[in-house]
């Protein structure tokens, strides 16, 4: 590539070197014809890594650089070494979005194909230890992001439990302070109850000593009733003897 680069230059030099004839209309005319200064101008020197960058237009320019200098700043081997970084990029994200899934089908089939590929028995070591790195990285990635997944549905689990514990702890203090207050209108009832208690016997024993006058009553009116009846019973015999009296003939002595 470099030679040809050279010989391009040579032949340029050249051409520009010789002078260029004069228009047939300034043929006949005095003085000679001097080329135009710019046609005269050399070429700008070729820049291999500008080349280099636009075979790769979307590239990163700081990766571009790495493998053309890695390259010995050979554009034809900087190219040929970025396709196979392409391809090998390509093949590692393929492999690596194969075992993030968990499948292990496509993992084995990108390792069979890669010992394949290998021209000998150190390069299927090497494609074989670069794909079981691979896989290794891709499962401590999912490992790690499963774990991430879990703790923070664990946090919201232990917020979320958290949070049915302060409520829990808000109704058990609120049904604390009603139990208070049942315990005391309980206790008020109680006293209430002693107190009515005390009432109904106070008003059980007026009701016995009212049973006992009552009683004594009855006993001073059977009494009175039957002292009355003597009475009527003497005050008959009273009348039936003065009626006897009345009517009866005057003694004869």
């Amino acid at each position: 590539m470099a030679a040809a680069v050279d010989s391009r230059k040579r032949c340029v030099a050249a051409f520009l070197d010789e002078p260029s004839p004069a228009p047939p209309h300034l043929a006949n005319k005095r003085g000679r014809f001097v080329p135009c200064a710019t046609s005269m101008a050399p070429l700008p020197p070729f820049d291999a890594l500008d080349a280099f960058r636009r075979v790769f237009p979307d590239a990163d320019p700081r990766s571009l650089e790495a493998c053309f200098a890695a390259s010995g700043r050979d554009i034809h081997a900087a190219v040929h070494a970025y396709r196979a970084q392409q391809a090998r990029d390509a093949l590692a994200c393929h492999l690596a979005s194969a075992a993030a899934c968990g499948d292990d089908e496509r993992c084995a089939g990108v390792l069979v194909e890669q010992m394949g590929a290998a021209t000998d028995v150190d390069d299927a070591k090497n494609r074989a230890t670069w794909v079981l790195e691979l896989i290794r990285t891709a499962t401590a990635e999912r490992a790690a992001h499963e774990a991430a997944a879990e703790t923070t549905r664990l946090r919201e689990e232990n917020a979320s439990l958290r949070e049915h514990a302060e409520r829990g702890a808000v109704e058990a203090a609120r049904l604390h302070e009603e139990n208070a207050a049942l315990r005391e209108r309980a206790a008020a009832a109680e006293r209430d109850g002693t107190v009515l208690k005390r009432g109904v016997l106070a008003q059980q024993r007026r009701y016995e000593e009212m049973e006992r006058d009552a009683a004594a009553m009855k006993k001073k009116v059977a009494e009175l009733e039957m002292a009355n009846y003597v009475l009527n019973v003497r005050l008959r015999d009273a009348d039936g003897c003065r009626f006897q009296a009345a009517y009866r003939g005057p003694d004869v002595c």
